[in-house]
């Protein structure tokens, strides 16, 4: 009760964590968490000496609600409900562009069973075609997958175009420890990484309440997300 009574801003819009899409596909609660975890980690990164986070990766599994939230005043009961679990924000610097590649490609090579792998996105766009092959997480040297097509920054740079990789500097990836450390196969391998100190609930609460001002709008948050991620094929 005492949660719920906690307002940390008002939605204008109706949040789509409905597990059935947020597993399969770009929704805004998707992108407002995945930008809630950016937000965070470029906030605090001079304070524990890490470089700035360039983009984000948030699995849909990670998100718990199951539900709609909205349009409405947002609680932090509604922020633990999102994000329930004890997952940090973390920083995973100097990721090569082809490993990043390959993690996008565990992402989305599981689409079809609703795997919780699936990830919300922030700080680029990326086109996935569903009708190519698949990583194999168990085999990915005899399966390396070939769904990612397009990977493309939000400042313009291009990582990957027409599934082949450009050639410059290693992205700095916020994510969570979950992530970081190898849960639901996603390929960071041997990468060091920084627990940057805050839950994942407590990253929305913040972006929420500080990065946007207490106010989720429907034109930053459309319902059905603003089209960065594209999925092709069946």
């Amino acid at each position: 009760d005492g949660l719920a009574s906690q307002i940390v801003g008002f939605s204008q819009v109706e949040l789509d964590g409905v597990r059935s899409r947020i597993r399969k596909e770009e929704t805004n609660l998707g992108d407002l968490m995945a930008d809630a975890i950016l937000w965070q980690a470029r906030q605090v990164a001079k304070a524990f000496g890490v470089p700035s986070a360039d983009v984000a990766l948030q699995n849909g599994g990670g998100i718990r609600n199951n539900d709609i939230r909205g349009p409405g005043e947002i609680s932090k009961k509604d922020t633990f409900d999102i994000a329930p679990f004890s997952s940090f924000v973390t920083l995973v610097p100097h990721i090569p562009r082809d490993q990043f590649k390959d993690i996008l490609e565990n992402a989305y090579s599981a689409v079809a069973s609703s795997s919780g792998r699936f990830a919300q996105i922030s700080g680029f766009e990326v086109v996935v075609d569903l009708a190519q092959e698949a990583r194999d997480p168990d085999n990915p040297e005899g399966q390396p997958g070939h769904r990612v097509r397009d990977v493309v920054l939000n400042d313009g740079t291009v990582i990957v175009m027409d599934g082949i990789v450009f050639p410059g500097p290693a992205l700095n990836v916020a994510t969570l420890d979950f992530l970081a450390g190898g849960g639901d196969q996603y390929p960071f391998e041997d990468a060091s990484y920084t627990q940057l100190g805050v839950p994942y609930q407590q990253a929305l609460s913040n972006y929420v309440a500080q990065g946007l001002d207490g106010v989720i709008g429907a034109d930053q948050y459309p319902t059905g997300g603003d089209g960065r991620i594209v999925m092709l094929g069946p």
